[in-house]
């Protein structure tokens, strides 16, 4: 039995495609608007070619049929440029009137453009275009009182006609049909910019809720990238403690094995047992360490970290390895400290430690403290201290203090508002750190 072949992606509908078509072109779907009207004026004012305009006024088909199709026009590109748009068909249709060549079909033009203004252009653009269409609809209406004084003109005083000798009496009339004709106008123009209004403010919504989407996904990427970073740091930082560490165990215990192989071979046994353990240990913990890029935060969190606790065992390897280390009392009023703030005061010894393993020569003897002060700029301020100070070489310490391992306990000390100073004396070595206390105590060691 042969397996389904897998789901292909569906196809978008073809009414999104075809919306999705539009949308990319805007102009084309204006054009679709514009055409019929150009078509329409053409057809009324370039094939019939009237002596006389709507108004009764003498008209020059040529100059109407230019007005119209300059008013009309611009509609095709009245979604990306709403105000050259607005700015020639207002002036085109201004024209018409004015001159009394119209109003033609262009007309019909003007809530297509107020509308097109309202939604896709600015607001100063929208309320001008507003209020033009206002203005063209008002002369559009007065244009009403001024064909009835050119047709009262051009006939015959003496006729006893609507175009009587008088045209006062029909003037009542002609200011109901003017503002009727005015108010139509003007209502036309006001619901198309109400609509149009409205659908610009949904599309600002709408490019403002994707722009807001869009810098959060930056934002997520970029908190993503910098959580990806930190890790990165922490693992190496990790590593280069135990395998520092480790490996300069190793490398004491070896060299002390090699000298006393023949004269002690039992004490060479023990040092070459004890490279073979700190080996295993050092490969337990570096496969534990790798062994976070595959697996989740939860799981990492249930792990114990070294801290405070292991320090006695730390110090018993470290004697293990040659080199003569003390623990001064620790304080009794230390609280506990939170298991990152352990973490760091736990590697911060062991680097300098190591250290003095690498540099501090043969006779070298280390001393750690820990200790509860004032802080240097308030005494109200309580300070955990600790100092490593060693015997050694100081100098060839402090020269290799510049890589790595001095940078790294910075970065870790500077995570808890805290500081490392290393420095030579005619003795050898110090390396201190200081932190706020209340940035490395627990909630429940927190002073009250």
């Amino acid at each position: 039995m042969t397996a389904a072949p897998a789901s292909s992606v569906p196809r978008t509908p073809v009414h999104v495609r075809a919306v999705r078509f539009f949308e990319a072109r805007p102009w084309l779907g204006s054009s679709f608007l514009a055409l019929p009207l150009a078509v329409a004026a053409f057809s009324a004012w370039g094939l019939n070619r009237p002596s006389m305009g709507m108004l009764g006024g003498h008209v020059l088909w040529p100059l109407m049929l230019l007005l119209d199709l300059a008013a009309i026009v611009p509609v095709a590109i009245s979604r990306i440029r709403p105000g050259w748009a607005v700015a020639v068909s207002g002036t085109a249709c201004t024209l018409q009137i004015l001159t009394l060549q119209g109003p033609g079909w262009s007309s019909l033009a003007v809530p297509l453009l107020v509308y097109a203004a309202a939604k896709y252009g600015s607001r100063r653009i929208s309320l001008t275009a507003l209020g033009w269409g206002l203005l063209g609809g008002l002369l559009a209406g007065g244009t009403i009182l001024v064909g009835y004084l050119i047709r009262w003109y051009q006939h015959d005083p003496d006729e006893t006609t609507l175009y009587g000798p008088d045209p006062l009496t029909e003037l009542p009339i002609l200011i109901v049909v003017m503002l009727l004709v005015a108010g139509f106008c003007a209502a036309v123009v006001v619901g198309a910019w109400t609509i149009g209004d409205l659908g610009g403010r949904r599309r600002r919504e709408q490019a403002a809720v994707s722009e807001k989407n869009r810098l959060l996904e930056v934002e997520r990427d970029q908190e993503a990238r910098l959580a990806a970073d930190a890790e990165r740091m922490r693992i190496a930082r990790e590593m280069h403690d135990v395998v520092s560490h480790s490996m300069s165990v190793m490398i004491a215990q070896s060299d002390g094995g090699r000298y006393v192989v023949h004269q002690n071979p039992h004490q060479a046994e023990e040092a070459f047992q004890a490279i073979g353990t700190t080996g295993r240990e050092t490969l337990s913990e570096l496969r534990r360490m790798l062994g976070v890029l595959r697996e989740d935060s939860e799981e990492l969190a249930r792990r114990p970290a070294p801290n405070l606790d292991g320090l006695p065992q730390l110090l018993e390897d470290v004697r293990a390895s040659g080199l003569d280390v003390c623990l001064e009392a620790l304080p009794e009023d230390l609280p506990p400290l939170t298991e990152g703030a352990g973490l760091t005061v736990y590697r911060i010894i062991q680097e300098a430690l190591t250290n003095t393993l690498k540099h501090g020569g043969e006779r070298a003897s280390a001393t750690v403290g820990l200790s509860v002060a004032p802080g240097a700029e308030s005494s109200a301020a309580q300070e955990l201290r600790l100092e490593v100070r060693d015997t050694g070489q100081g100098a060839a310490a402090l020269s290799d203090g510049a890589g790595s391992g001095i940078r790294g306990m910075t970065e870790r000390a500077r995570l808890y508002g805290g500081d490392v100073e290393a420095r030579a004396h005619s003795d050898g070595f110090v390396l201190g750190a200081r932190f706020p206390l209340h940035r490395v105590v627990s909630a429940e060691g927190t002073p009250r």
